[in-house]
């Protein structure tokens, strides 16, 4: 199983994406100079040429590639595989046999009450929901804007620790978030060295269809790319880049196996003030001449080992299986202050209800409705978005956050600010006592 978030080593040649039609570029041509350079040095050399201006075939031709069966549409670009469509859900009868799926009606095992079942809050009044969790007190609400304004460098502490608390309003803030965890299956062809080994063509059986092979997430409810290639797909084909000769022309000297010496500009010689001629320190010893410098990329050898096949000049052509598993999350919150959804989000509360399993089905009975039609709404919305995935597992909460108010009277200001969380953190958007970067407030 190939790792699919590894990175490889950069390489210069390597191309930056594939090509689906199989067309070759302008890459393959001889150059007359560049032939001439090699007669005159009596040695023939089998690497392909290629101009810089030129494209570079990134895959082989897609027409050389072979035919299998349930795969004649892949191309080198990948291509999402619907999944098969799922079994009819069970009967109640069959749920029981099967045995216990945990709590609640929706077909999903978890924690809290079920959907269609009773109050998730414990109780039948919606006031019920203002009033979770515990009650700050006026002297808690203070020491949450106190530590507050000590955090920021240009907040005075005396408005804090001075004002008049006129009012305290206390509510909770509902955060829906729902979880749907999807697979998603994609082939296309891909190709790899071929280094000798055993190669598992259609001679060993038919190729199995992308949603017929085993492949599982490592836990649940966790994104995660697995590769594999798709058993007796592979086949081995010559090298699209160097023909199968297994090295290219260096990029660098173009074949030549030396470039100008930077130093003596090609001449051969240095010259001092005096017009004193000696020879250049650093090409005297090349073995193409003076004004040269062999080539260090290549070793003066005026090639290099093909990096798409690594010298060996042939390919292992393969269709490869790629499964994607993603945490697709989606939420609603209600808040009837002022405080931003936000920071809402960054923050805990008590868990009024969690329901996981298979498929979750729409709360119905929750003490705030605004809560029910988030929870059908984002439910029909995965169904649709998601319907070219299959849909492995679902939860859903509800969570409570306590909000505070606070509405207070300092010198002449007045204002309100906000205590939210089990963090107790503090929104104050109209804090009195506040000034420019660089100036203290004693």
């Amino acid at each position: 199983m190939k790792d699919c978030n590894k990175n490889e080593e950069d390489d210069p040649y390597r191309p930056s994406a594939p090509v689906s039609t199989g067309t070759l570029p302008r890459w393959a041509r001889k150059h007359h100079h560049v032939q001439q350079h090699h007669q005159n040095h009596h040695h023939h050399s089998h690497a392909v040429e290629f101009d810089d201006n030129d494209a570079v075939p990134s895959a082989p031709p897609l027409n050389l590639m072979d035919q299998v069966s349930g795969y004649e549409s892949v191309s080198f670009d990948a291509v999402s595989v619907p999944p098969p469509e799922d079994p009819p859900p069970a009967t109640p009868g069959e749920e029981d046999a099967a045995g216990p799926s945990g709590a609640g009606d929706g077909g999903g095992g978890g924690d809290g009450g079920g959907p269609m079942g009773g109050d998730p809050m414990g109780g039948p009044q919606a006031s019920g929901v203002a009033r979770w969790g515990h009650t700050l007190s006026e002297q808690e609400a203070r020491a949450a804007l106190v530590a507050h304004v000590k955090r920021r460098c240009c907040y005075g502490a005396s408005a804090a620790r001075n004002m008049a608390i006129t009012a305290l309003d206390h509510a909770s803030a509902l955060q829906y978030t729902l979880e749907t965890f999807t697979e998603r299956r994609e082939t296309a062809w891909s190709f790899s060295p071929y280094l000798g080994d055993e190669v598992d063509g259609s001679d060993n059986g038919p190729a199995p269809l992308p949603w017929e092979l085993d492949v599982r997430p490592s836990q649940s409810f966790a994104s995660e790319v697995k590769c594999q290639p798709v058993p007796h797909t592979s086949s081995v084909k010559q090298c699209h880049r160097c023909k199968g000769s297994g090295s290219i022309l260096c990029a660098d000297c173009h074949g030549k196996g030396w470039v100008h010496c930077i130093s003596c500009h090609g001449n051969g010689y240095d010259t001092d003030a005096s017009g004193y001629k000696e020879r250049c320190f650093y090409c005297h010893s090349s073995i193409h001449g003076r004004g040269r410098q062999d080539c260090s990329k290549c070793s003066a050898k005026g090639k290099m080992a093909c990096p798409t096949c690594e010298g060996g000049g042939l390919l292992l052509c393969f269709i490869q299986l790629t499964v994607t598993w993603r945490v697709n999350v989606s939420e609603h919150i209600v808040d009837r202050m002022s405080v931003p959804e936000d920071l809402v989000r960054n923050v805990t509360g008590a868990v009024a209800f969690v329901e996981e399993g298979a498929r979750v089905l729409p709360i119905a009975h929750f003490p705030d409705e605004t809560v029910n039609m988030a929870s059908a709404q984002l439910l029909r919305d995965h169904e649709h978005d998601f319907s070219t995935q299959r849909i492995l597992a679902q939860r859903h909460q509800v969570q409570v956050i306590p909000v505070t108010g606070a509405t207070y009277k300092w010198k002449s200001s007045k204002g309100e600010f906000y205590v939210y969380g089990n963090e107790q953190k503090v929104y104050a958007p109209d804090y009195p006592q506040t000034c420019c970067c660089g100036c203290t407030i004693l």
